[in-house]
């Protein structure tokens, strides 16, 4: 009889320690995301430019994005022949609108200064967010057109609150979603994140989706990454205006 409930003991231990074993913690999760993406190689990137285009109403616009640390954003896009700039430069942003009817930089927006400035982090809010002032929880799993996710909601050090889904069999980042405004109203957006490309030991998402409302908007589509090319700070300086 001792025997018989012994055993029965260390199947069970052994049963619970399974269960608890498949049970990934939010730091087992993201420890492995970071190992399967090799983000932690991105730490030595200094310069990044990506090259490609952006595809909005079937309409095709080339674009180049500079960013250089710790806090330099550079974004140029061709559109209808004329050339948008939107620059971010250690707290201070300014922009290039051809189509508001000037061709003057103008400052940007503190919202506008908000989003570009965290464009600038490279490695992205999972990448340690505890030093970036951001608290991140595991919400669980979820199911993205067959495959298993893991839902981690960050609420970020500027307010901001969004969520990311890791694929749970290959971790690598799947989709984020975040609440924006719309003409005043608040909706969801989703940026998927396709065609995975190794650039130098670190997966790179080429193609990133935008929806709203489960409609695309947008598409981003890379097609050039340069890393620790000589990018002179002159670029991310806002113009004198002559009078």
């Amino acid at each position: 009889m001792k025997r018989s409930v012994a055993i029965s003991i260390i199947a069970f231990l052994l049963l619970a320690a399974a269960g608890n074993a498949q049970e990934m913690k939010l730091d087992d999760i993201l420890n492995a995301y970071y190992k399967a993406t090799g983000i932690e190689k991105m730490k030595d990137w200094t310069t990044l430019t990506e090259k490609g285009k952006t595809i909005v109403q079937g309409m095709e616009f080339p674009f180049t994005m500079t960013t250089k640390r710790p806090s330099k954003l550079r974004v140029e896009a061709e559109v209808q022949g004329n050339k948008m700039i939107q620059c971010y430069d250690d707290g201070k942003g300014w922009s290039v609108v051809p189509w508001s009817g000037s061709s003057t930089p103008q400052d940007m927006t503190p919202d506008e200064i908000k989003n570009m400035k965290e464009q600038t982090d490279i490695e992205g809010a999972l990448y340690n967010w505890k030093e970036k002032g951001h608290q991140a929880e595991l919400i669980g799993k979820e199911d993205m057109e067959g495959s298993s996710a893991y839902k981690i909601k960050v609420s970020k050090a500027n307010g901001d609150v969004d969520n990311y889904f890791i694929d749970a069999e290959n971790y690598i980042l799947l989709k984020t979603s975040s609440k924006v405004k719309i003409q005043g109203n608040e909706t969801e957006s989703e940026s998927l994140f396709t065609n995975y490309k190794d650039i130098n030991g670190v997966l790179v998402a080429e193609t990133i989706t935008t929806k709203i409302k489960d409609q695309t908007v947008s598409q981003i589509m890379i097609e050039k990454v340069e890393i620790n090319q000589a990018v002179n700070d002159s670029i991310f300086v806002k113009p004198l205006v002559k009078k």
